[in-house]
């Protein structure tokens, strides 16, 4: 059974709102595209990989060696999202869509960054009346960059390189069919970066009125993306490219690892840019919590963070994090808080507390120590102490 959003008075009268069928033919492509560039937001790129957000558009109809991406954005992090816009009453381009994303992704790995920086002032020139460049434009949005303008650069470099972009097709329906189709496109990982699929329903706010609009974004091809390749595009002498493939099949692999998500590359490139010498000693402490059973890696801003379950609560304590420039940190107090907050006794942090005041260096309520000074087997040894005391703490629950 269809289900259809609702607009609901004060007083509770409400009224059914309709979606636009999309054989009316009331939009094409080009109003999409021009709503997309207006309202990038819409996209909802943080529930795919949040490296890719926010968006900044960079680009609209941006011609390329096999014809003109729809449009174009980047994060203020230097990651490129490439976007097809398709109006699926067209059953014919749902086969055309699909290879012309894998064409421009192809293409466009082959840019420079001063092709891409042309782009953007063509685009500030035409959109927003003044010239420019990459930097200076995702700069004026969200101000100074992270890692600074020259580590940034580097980042969009590198990215090119490795074709590591996100690609979005975009339509008014996504019918089951096209979801099949991100299917057969896992199976072959050479044939895509990143591809995910969004539909942008369309509803009447007033009944037989066409404006305003509703428009609600949805995510359809999440779990497709689980199956992600991460592509290397060399390039020879003569222009011609190859493209070597690697891809996740499952959550682990056959040694129990964790898979690393695109943000968590991220992390550790940042790492390895401010501090080369820490950044093995820094995968050495996460792989060794990877393989803890009750144990959660992610990366998040700024940091990648180990977060420990709490048992039959469905919560979970933040054990410790690393920040990008090589820090081990815990806060004893937050896992506290953490814990309480669940029906678990605070003094089971206690030992675990005592025990890092005496390795890491206190600052208010926090301890922290570079990587590089951190005695990992001590470390470990708390550490795991402290999970199994948390794991076998139902009877000390209050």
């Amino acid at each position: 059974m269809k289900t259809h959003p609702y607009v609901i008075q004060d007083e509770m009268a409400g009224s059914q709102l309709n979606e636009i069928d999309p054989s009316e033919k009331r939009f094409d492509e080009s109003w999409l595209q021009e709503l997309l560039r207006r309202y990038p937001n819409l996209l909802p790129i943080a529930e795919i990989e949040t490296i890719f957000s926010p968006l900044v558009p960079i680009g609209r109809e941006v011609g390329t060696a096999v014809g003109s991406i729809d449009n174009l954005f980047i994060s203020h992090r230097g990651y490129l999202v490439l976007v097809e816009t398709k109006l699926w009453r067209n059953p014919e381009a749902r086969r055309e869509v699909l290879s012309q994303a894998i064409d421009y992704g192809a293409s466009l790995s082959k840019w420079t960054f001063d092709q891409l920086d042309q782009i953007v002032r063509n685009y500030t020139t035409r959109f927003e009346g003044i010239e420019m460049g990459l930097i200076g434009w995702v700069k004026s949005r969200f101000g100074p960059l992270e890692g600074g303008d020259e580590y940034f650069e580097d980042v969009v470099i590198k990215n090119l390189r490795l074709g590591r972009f996100l690609t979005l097709i975009v339509g008014d329906r996504i019918r089951q069919s096209v979801v099949d189709m991100m299917s057969y496109v896992n199976k072959y990982p050479h044939l895509a970066m990143n591809v995910a699929l969004v539909e942008l329903a369309c509803y009447r706010l007033q009944k037989n009125e066409n404006w305003p609009l509703v428009i609600v974004p949805n995510l359809l091809a999440r779990t497709q993306i689980v199956e992600r390749s991460v592509v290397q595009v060399t390039l020879t002498s003569q222009g011609q490219y190859s493209v070597e493939a690697n891809q996740d099949k499952t959550a682990k692999d056959g040694g129990g690892r964790k898979r690393e998500f695109l943000t968590e590359e991220a992390y550790w490139d940042l790492l390895k840019e401010r501090l080369p010498e820490g950044c093995e000693l820094a995968k050495k402490l996460i792989d060794h919590y990877r393989q803890i059973d009750g144990i959660t890696i992610e990366p998040s801003t700024g940091a990648i963070v180990a977060r420990l379950d709490i048992q039959d609560t469905g919560e979970q304590a933040t054990l410790f994090f690393i920040d990008t420039s090589g820090n081990v940190i815990t806060w004893p107090s937050t896992i506290r808080g953490q814990i309480m907050r669940v029906g678990f006794n605070g003094g089971l942090v206690d030992s675990f507390e005592a025990e890092m005041s005496r390795l890491l260096n206190r600052a208010t309520y926090r301890y922290s120590k570079a990587i590089l000074k951190i005695d990992q087997e001590k470390y470990n040894l708390i550490a795991e102490a402290f999970i199994q005391n948390i794991q076998n703490a139902e009877h000390e629950a209050t």
